[in-house]
């Protein structure tokens, strides 16, 4: 007869999860390292067994087509005493009937059994399945709300990073409107100390101009006089050259018709 999963593993019927993993764990070690067909068939065995009992679904399943073999094989007769003739005594019909009855009240409670912790699992499938579904909209509104506390962040870091921007191009225009004020002060009071010196100057100017007037005045006069003495020596010149002219005439007979001395 082949061996049930549980046997593979060495495990009871009612062991828990953490028991088939321990189990599977320690199969696994005894034949890791062994390469011979038989040690790679009961691996392989073994992690088949592993994969269906450790799957509540699985494991109940196998569990209810295990109950139906064994009450396959309970009810089963050899073939040889169906060909036998019948002869038991009454007690024995009646223990049989008491066995029979027995075996039918374990089955139904097993059934009972079997179906409750089915239906057992199915809860919990369904409040696994519920629990996950609810782990996802946490987890994706938590995502939301992260991604919209990141927007927020990120929308409150341009406005401080406008504001600054803007207290920063307002403390300038003010530097800028003080530069133009103090240059526009500085320029007015030089207008203001250049007119008070033309003031203070005034007089001073006004001699120096008076003096420069009564130079050009006399450098007038000065160059009159000159342009009257050269001509002057012109004219006396002319007479000279005139009378010498005359003398020349008297001397070789000539005579002239103009007074030299009279003419200009």
């Amino acid at each position: 007869m082949a061996k049930t999963l549980y046997q593979l593993l060495n495990l009871p019927e009612t062991a828990t999860a953490q028991q088939v993993h321990s189990a599977f764990k320690t199969v696994e070690r005894l034949h890791t390292g062994r390469h011979d067909d038989a040690s790679l068939a009961s691996l392989a065995r073994a992690r088949e067994a592993f994969l269906i009992l450790s799957d509540a679904q699985r494991r109940l399943a196998y569990d209810r087509k295990l109950a139906m073999a064994q009450v396959a094989a309970d009810s089963a007769i050899p073939l040889a005493e169906r060909h036998r003739p019948f002869q038991l005594a009454p007690r024995q019909i009646m223990v049989a009937a008491l066995l029979a009855v027995a075996a039918g009240l374990w089955l139904y409670r097993d059934y009972q059994k079997t179906e409750r912790l089915a239906a057992a699992a199915e809860s919990l499938l369904r409040q696994q399945e519920w629990l996950a579904q609810q782990n996802r909209g946490d987890r994706q509104q938590a995502q939301i709300e992260a991604e919209r506390s990141l927007r927020q962040q990120q929308l409150e870091d341009a406005n401080r990073l406008a504001e600054r921007q803007l207290a920063n191009q307002q403390r300038a225009l003010e530097l800028l409107q003080s530069q133009a004020d103090t240059q526009s002060e500085l320029k007015q009071q030089d207008i203001a100390n250049s007119r008070l010196e033309m003031q203070y100057r005034k007089p001073e100017l006004a001699l120096e101009l008076q003096q420069q007037k009564q130079q050009y005045a006399a450098a007038q006069r000065e160059r009159a006089l000159h342009q009257h003495d050269e001509n002057i020596a012109s004219i006396n010149s002319l007479r000279a050259a005139r009378i010498r002219a005359y003398d020349r005439g008297h001397t070789t007979g000539e005579i002239s018709r103009s007074n030299p001395a009279l003419d200009p």
